[in-house]
């Protein structure tokens, strides 16, 4: 088993966004809310080479959190 040192952050691969805890939209489902979280994650090896995709985790003003990209995240 891999012991991982840091928070709760780092356990959870959680990165910084410059709109963390902001009223943000996502212009593909045109839906808005509070920009909870954003995380790394590991997808797999390619060709040798670790991959990971990040995901913005947002909740909406009904309280259902959604998904999205990060990096097409607009200020709302």
């Amino acid at each position: 088993m891999e012991v991982r040192e840091g928070g709760p952050k780092e356990i959870f691969g959680h990165v910084d966004h410059s709109l963390l805890h902001q009223q943000v939209r996502d212009p593909k489902s045109e839906r808005e809310g509070e920009l909870m979280a954003v995380v790394e994650e590991f997808v797999g090896t390619v060709a040798g080479e670790q991959k990971y995709t990040r995901t913005a985790y947002v909740r909406g003003a009904d309280g259902l959190e959604f998904t999205a990209a990060p990096g097409t995240l607009e200020q709302a």
